[in-house]
């Protein structure tokens, strides 16, 4: 499905896939992802397994993987569409295929009184997919609700309120996970101890570990050492600073570590990345993010929210608007 499209938040480098369509005619096709459409406005006829469905404003469909499938939608339709990255799945033990799956239209309405955390999931995600701030920051909050999601869609999907592996209270959850992720950006640049996570989290350090490793999808270490690699690159395009007073103010030991980084990731040298990004302006590649289209996406999340089952569930409306 909109094999032909570009992945709206591929820098991002996500554990999933955005496209965002207006009209449009996609013929049979099958892929190894499962893929969530999201009508927003208009109609659709979907065809998948030879049984045709369609959707109307404010509905979901999901393909599983390896299903033949097509789509047509009216003129005026606008939807997103969501892929789940295999990979990510495997990694993170989310067997789906294990699951017995029919094909159906789900309504929102539906969602809310059933499955709330699902549709209000989708809705954060898209928050902070389109808010103006797209720092490093946004991508880990990001890639933690993601996680999330994936938990509960498999929960609604197994009929079950908890997964016997994740029996977890989902509240504290998220806004733990933008408690620390919002430190560690902060503090990237000085010495972060897993005691001083811990104590802010109020959880084990051991529990804190784990925790990192199945919200986030990386380690501890991994995670800071990202968050200071995003702030020298930052510091390189945007800043006059010696390559050294870059490496020591994003928290790096030593130079060799960024170069490295910068090495393994772009093959190239610090300086070398100063001379090709100076004066450039990496922007996101969203063509269809148009006033107009940002318009209708916020009057749609909007309009989710407004539902009595939506309100502000995990806390999250601070967190996001403060970005």
């Amino acid at each position: 499905m909109l094999k032909n499209c570009n992945d709206i938040f591929k820098e991002f480098e996500l554990p999933f896939e955005t496209y965002f369509s207006k009209c449009i005619e996609h013929g049979l096709d099958v892929h190894e992802e499962m893929e969530l459409i999201w009508l927003i406005r208009g109609s659709a006829t979907l065809t998948c397994d030879g049984k045709e469905f369609t959707l109307t404003d404010q509905t979901i469909f999901m393909i599983y993987m390896n299903r033949v499938h097509s789509l047509s939608t009216s003129v005026e339709s606008l939807l997103i569409s969501y892929r789940f990255k295999k990979e990510h799945l495997i990694k993170n033990n989310l067997l789906f295929e294990n699951i017995p799956f029919s094909h159906r239209i789900y309504t929102f309405q539906e969602l809310s009184h059933k499955y709330h955390q699902v549709p209000l999931l989708i809705s954060q995600i898209l928050k902070l997919l389109i808010a103006p701030n797209t720092s490093p920051i946004v991508r880990y909050k990001i890639i933690g609700y993601y996680n999330l999601f994936l938990y509960e869609l498999y929960n609604m999907l197994l009929k079950e309120k908890y997964l016997d592996v994740k029996k977890r209270n989902y509240d504290p959850f998220l806004i733990r996970v933008n408690t620390l992720v919002d430190y560690i950006h902060a503090h990237a640049q000085e010495k972060i101890s897993l005691e001083t996570l811990a104590k802010l989290a109020n959880i084990s350090t051991y529990r804190l570990s784990h925790f990192i490793s199945e919200s986030l999808g990386v380690s501890f270490s991994e995670f800071l050492q990202n968050t200071r690699f995003e702030y020298a690159l930052k510091s390189l395009k945007e800043t006059n600073l010696s390559i050294q007073e870059v490496s020591t103010s994003s928290g790096f030991s030593d130079v060799k570590y960024l170069n490295k980084m910068l090495q393994d990731k772009f093959q190239m040298t610090a300086l070398k990345y100063r001379k090709i990004k100076n004066h450039q302006s990496i922007k996101k590649n969203q063509p269809f993010l148009t006033t107009d289209f940002i318009d209708e996406l916020n009057l749609c999340l909007k309009m989710i929210e407004d539902d009595q089952n939506f309100i502000d569930t995990y806390g999250l409306n601070q967190n996001i608007n403060e970005d």
